[in-house]
């Protein structure tokens, strides 16, 4: 038979052996190609990138494909700002920026579109996308660049308004609207380019309402404390592997001055108290809440009766919430009581003047209430003896006590007296009871809150008891008798951390704090020389460890002020988690010199140790399971094995 007569029966024998393949048990979805991971591409820009004498009234980016503008509007910032917003549309694969108002003349304007750039399917973002442009016949390229953290925390702050203004009046930031603005990214990081020469003061804000002016105790605010005058230096380089030819390729960089600022971020005090809530409790018992201190002017009178030596006050540590407990019984009977809230305030001039408020404060026994007072006293009416009222204590206490812990003893009520000779702290196997010598104070940071500290023996059980009617209460109420035995933990279940530290010029307060975001503070200790701390008798857990630069020496860390021109106390962190085991001491050198681009990178390496083992465990078992998907293939003929297919 000749070729010419094979072949319909080669094209047949071809096509059934494509059907016995293609037919074969290979179960699965067929492949639609590798995802695209390709951002979209800019192809063409109207006008042209760095374009002089524009004077039109839309810029248009045209793409390699489709884009979505969900996040555009919300993330694109145009420097000089605009007084109103522009229209944000696409036509076919052209993003247009429609401007509803007139650009400045001889001005070049920033468009900073960040990520928000991303194309219809997949939405692969092009990333930090910035185009500008000129209204005049110069084109502006200086810039200015840093970062913004929170002061307390050091955490990066995302989508703050960075602003430069060109007013370098004390009052601008308030009043005058910026000459250049830009926004942080993820990272805190900011840069404002375009910027004509000039000198210009840098803030940043937390700009609420939009208005991008500064609203002080209302917004944060980030500010440097000198004039920024930017500008560029090129520095040339000759590159010597070009040869052959008369001239040297002169290449170089350009530096732009100044270096980033690294700016820390705060909420101003600004003395401007006012009432947040008020409440009557109980008949005797009255809370004020206030948004700031009202320490020493605070004062309230009745309007509705007369009485003298009515109230009593507790006021919590910050003095912004105030606790009136009412002690003339003819007072707090009063359903309703008319009060007079008086507390300073601060002028335009600074100067204290007398607020004044009138409140009423109400109270209602429960509904029913009286009908069943009745109703138990008529069912008591036989009884003669009636038991005398009395309060308890709230106290901290377990079946176990740490090895540096102390008992708090908690009044639910303002003391008038406690006999402090009426408790007592003895070996609980002691038949004897014989008093231990333990030392009694008052805990002046919490109301009505008293210590009783003692050194405790490891593995040792005490009983703590105090008498009944060891104190009365302001209304004549004593207190119940109390009882608590406990156990002492082990010495070898603590660790111990000491750091020597170096470089120390001012007081400082070093924190160990709970490893998680809330930054407890668990132990304080200061220093204000070189020298060695030691936390002992920590629990075996993860710490994290802060520093508090406390320049003016008063124990706490204190936020910046603008309007009085200093910054926030700088703080800083071990970089590192520490794991502290039972049983166990650890020590760290400390350089505590001021790091001025207040990085914070606190490291959990074994948290970082499990995600690698995670990741390379993960990593295998995917090798594993395309190798096994691989042996399964049509086609595969692997030497010295057989693939089945089941059709």
């Amino acid at each position: 038979m000749s070729l010419k007569g094979k072949l319909p029966l080669l094209i047949v024998a071809a096509l059934a052996w494509v059907v016995v393949v293609s037919s074969c048990a290979n179960i699965g979805m067929p492949t639609g190609g590798p995802k695209d991971s390709i951002p979209p591409v800019l192809l063409g820009t109207d006008p042209e990138y760095k374009a002089l004498n524009f004077s039109g009234k839309s810029v248009k980016l045209t793409f390699s494909e489709y884009l979505q503008t969900d996040q555009i509007s919300e993330t694109l910032v145009i420097s000089p700002p605009l007084e109103k917003r522009p229209l944000i549309k696409t036509k076919s694969k052209t993003l247009i920026i429609q401007f509803n108002e007139d650009l400045k003349d001889s001005s070049t304007y920033s468009l900073d579109f960040k990520n928000s750039i991303v194309d219809n399917n997949e939405k692969n973002p092009l990333e930090n996308l910035r185009f500008s442009f000129s209204t005049g016949d110069v084109f502006d390229s200086l810039r200015v660049a840093g970062r913004v953290v929170n002061s307390f925390n050091l955490e990066p702050i995302e989508k703050i308004l960075v602003l430069l203004q060109s007013n370098l009046h004390d009052s601008a930031v308030f009043r005058v609207r910026p000459d250049y603005i830009a926004k942080t990214d993820e990272e805190g990081l900011f840069m404002i380019d375009n910027i004509a020469p000039g000198s210009y003061h840098l803030f940043a804000l937390n700009d609420l309402n939009g208005d991008m002016l500064y609203n002080e105790g209302a917004e944060e605010i980030a500010f440097v404390d000198s004039v920024v005058v930017p500008s560029v230096e090129f520095h040339e380089a000759l590159d010597t592997i070009v040869s052959g030819v008369d001239s040297m390729l002169i290449l170089g960089h350009s530096h732009f001055h100044p270096d980033p600022f690294y700016m820390r971020y705060f909420m101003e005090d600004i003395y401007e108290p006012y009432i947040e809530s008020t409440e009557r409790e109980t008949r005797n018992k009255c809370l004020f809440l206030f948004n700031e201190s009202v320490a020493d002017t605070f004062g309230v009178r009745l309007i509705n009766a007369e009485s003298d030596n009515w109230q009593l006050f507790e006021y919590n540590k910050k003095a912004d919430s105030i606790v009136m407990w009412i002690t003339d019984t003819l007072v707090s009977k009063q359903d309703s009581l008319f009060m007079e809230l008086s507390y300073s305030l601060l002028d335009s001039a600074q100067e204290k003047y007398v607020q004044n408020d009138t409140i009423l404060m109400m109270f209602e026994d429960k509904k029913g209430e009286d009908k069943k007072k009745k109703r138990r006293r008529e069912e008591e009416e036989e009884i003669t003896v009636e038991p005398i009222p009395q309060f308890s204590w709230q106290n901290n206490l377990s079946n176990s006590m740490e090895l540096n812990g102390i008992i708090r003893l908690v009044a639910p009520e303002p003391l008038s007296d406690f006999d402090s000779t009426k408790m007592a702290l003895y070996l609980s196997d002691d038949t004897l009871k014989t008093p231990l010598n333990i030392k009694f104070t008052e805990d002046k940071s919490a109301f009505r809150s008293y210590i009783i500290s003692y050194t405790w023996e490891p593995e040792t059980q005490y009983t703590f008891a105090v008498d009944s009617a060891a104190s009365t209460n302001i209304y004549g109420v004593t207190s119940k008798a109390f009882s608590k035995s406990f156990k002492v933990r082990e010495e070898d279940y603590y660790g111990n951390i000491t750091f020597n530290l170096t470089n120390v010029e001012m007081p400082m307060l070093v924190q160990i704090l709970k490893n998680n975001d809330e930054e407890e503070v668990l132990r304080q200790l200061s220093i204000d020389k070189d020298g060695s701390l030691t936390f002992n008798y920590l629990p075996p857990e993860k710490y994290k460890v802060k520093v508090i630069y406390d320049e003016n020496g008063n124990g706490k860390w204190d936020q910046g002020s603008y309007q009085d021109k200093y910054q926030s106390e700088r703080v800083a962190y071990v970089p590192e988690v520490i794991k502290l085991r039972s049983n166990w001491s650890e020590s760290h050198e400390w350089d505590l010199t001021p790091d001025i681009t207040y990085e914070k990178n606190i490291r959990d390496k074994e948290l970082e140790e499990k995600k690698r083992k995670e990741a390379a465990e993960k990593a295998e078992k995917a090798k594993k399971e395309e190798q096994n998907n691989s042996m399964f293939k049509p086609g595969n003929t692997s030497s010295g094995s057989t693939t089945k297919q089941y059709q």
